[in-house]
């Protein structure tokens, strides 16, 4: 029978500790019935933190978090993904047989990791919107992201070549017009299932479920760097300073 984890981080993204309950120990780690532990997905990296295992107080760190294979959804407004899947928190080997199905267990994640990641992977679509502004549509021509704590990068599939005046010109676009005005960023889900999401901001929409900020102003600036990938592909990558002194104060246990 297919194990699913509960995914109380879209309920509350900004929930910091749960008691939760072990529902399989696999070698890829240890699943739960619930958990605010995001998983890499998207691009974006996984959480980290531990798991307290009730009964004896014993902390057992994770090092990774990630997602399994649930059911497929395809809906003609969304990127296929994979919902209902089990949360694997990935432990080192030796402390597998730490745990016991049934086990209750206390799961807190690195309040600091999740911050900056969720400030870059907002930053990642401020990057795509500055992109497509000067270069038209390029969301369908994303194929590879990779989302971690002091940055990202996009890879796109194209025969264009971007050239370094315009990446300067997407990065004072994107520091004047989008992260200094500390415009609102919202996330919302799609009204026919409750694992696809939406991120907005300044009125454009991007599919979406990672971990976010909810105003520009979780970012001081990012810096912008371009490289060809070959005749048919471009990467765009970015550095960011990240203001992260209001956004901390929403994460609460």
């Amino acid at each position: 029978m297919q194990k699913i984890t509960q995914k109380i981080y879209y309920d509350d993204p900004f929930l910091t500790k749960i008691e939760a309950k072990v529902i399989d120990i696999t070698p890829k780690g240890i699943v739960l019935d619930k958990t605010i532990s995001f998983p890499e997905g998207g691009g974006q990296e996984g959480d980290k933190g531990v798991l307290i295992i009730k009964k004896t107080n014993e902390e057992i760190p994770f090092i990774d978090t990630k997602k399994g294979v649930g059911r497929v959804i395809f809906l003609n407004d969304f990127p296929t993904i994979s919902v209902d899947t089990p949360i694997y928190h990935v432990v080192e080997e030796s402390s597998l047989k730490k745990f016991k199905i049934g086990m209750e267990v206390i799961v807190k994640i690195d309040i600091k990791r999740r911050a900056l990641l969720s400030a870059s992977h907002s930053a990642t679509h401020l990057m795509l919107m500055g992109i497509e502004k000067f270069y038209g549509e390029y969301e369908s021509k994303v194929y590879g992201c990779h989302i971690k704590v002091d940055g990202g990068r996009l890879d796109f599939r194209t025969k264009e070549k971007f050239d370094a005046d315009t990446i300067k010109k997407i990065e004072e676009y994107i520091n004047k017009e989008l992260i200094k005005p500390k415009l609102d960023i919202k996330t919302y889900r799609h009204p026919k299932e409750k694992e696809a999401l939406y991120w907005e901001c300044n009125s454009v929409i991007y599919p979406c479920g990672g971990m976010h900020l909810i105003n520009t102003s979780g970012l001081k600036s990012i810096t912008l760097k371009k490289k060809g990938l070959g005749k048919n592909g471009q990467r765009v990558s970015f550095t960011m300073e990240a203001n992260l002194s209001e956004f901390i104060g929403l994460y609460h246990e």
